[in-house]
């Protein structure tokens, strides 16, 4: 089992391009340590969080840790650089996903040259990007967390797992670390989830609903995506109840604030990605 661990660990190790890798229960929980490590640095009493296309935690967890929520201005979930730039100078940190809602790419390194211009942490949700070579870099993000549950490009079912160039961080919530148990079913079963295609096949099935939807506007059509997000038309709901895709209406904050309707591809199982193939 510590074998199965160690080589699962040195693969997120290699995908992440960081040193220091610890796995979690969920990500939920990497969330958590990472806020706790945002508290204990002490930079700055805010955290910056995007203003739709994140995730429920990003509003809540800095509560718990006495940090003021700022929300950062967004193209449909996708950072505005320019409102970032203002923002980072008031700010200890920034968590943002690494496709924003999981539909659209966000400009890391543009990202992450602000952040540390203005000594503010980055905090990268890579759930849907572990393994995605231009996001989920460790050269950009201080700090990545990502989730290995069924929706996500790694889709063990359980568990997640945060990341840091600073093994440092670590040390300073070791006491937070304590009370996080892994069950060690996970690592035979992650091993093999961190070799798989699942995430090639999401995008490539986003790319061929964007060209069937040809007449409907789709937001950020042109970037690469695991969902694909279309401003509202019942034919868009008619479109993924004849094509059996599951979807979210929105407005909803961890898409879009928009009238739209969310195409969750990210839903779909191994062997239903391999039938649409």
């Amino acid at each position: 089992m510590e074998e199965e661990q160690r080589r699962a660990v040195e693969k997120i190790e290699s995908m992440t391009r960081h040193d220091a890798v610890r796995l979690t229960d969920r990500c939920n929980a990497s969330i958590f340590l990472a806020m706790a490590i945002a508290q204990k640095l002490g930079k700055k009493a805010s955290i910056l969080i995007p203003d739709q296309g994140g995730w429920t935690s990003f509003r809540n967890y800095p509560k718990l840790f006495s940090l003021d929520v700022i929300e950062v201005k967004t193209d449909y979930g996708v950072i505005d650089l320019k409102d970032l730039k203002a923002k980072t100078k008031y700010c200890g940190a920034l968590i943002f996903t690494s496709f924003a809602g999981y539909f659209a790419e966000q400009p890391v390194k543009k990202i992450s040259s602000i952040c540390r211009d203005n000594n503010c942490m980055m905090i990268e949700d890579a759930s849907g990007a572990l393994g995605y070579s231009k996001l989920c870099n460790g050269k950009y993000s201080d700090i990545i967390v990502g989730s290995f549950s069924d929706g996500s490009s790694v889709n063990v079912g359980y568990g997640g797992f945060i990341s840091s160039s600073k093994p440092e961080y670590f040390d300073i919530v070791k006491d937070a670390f304590s009370i996080i148990k892994v069950h060690p079913a996970l690592y035979p079963q992650l091993e093999k989830k961190l070799n798989s295609s699942r995430l090639k096949m999401l995008i490539d099935l986003a790319e061929k609903v964007k060209k069937n939807l040809k007449g409907y506007e789709i937001l950020h059509r042109d970037s690469e995506s695991l969902n694909v997000v279309a401003k509202f038309s019942p034919e868009i709901i008619k479109y993924c109840m004849v094509h059996n895709y599951p979807y979210i209406l929105c407005p909803n904050y961890i898409r879009v604030n928009e009238r739209a309707v969310s195409i969750e591809l990210k839903s779909l199982s191994d062997k239903e990605l391999m039938k649409r193939s």
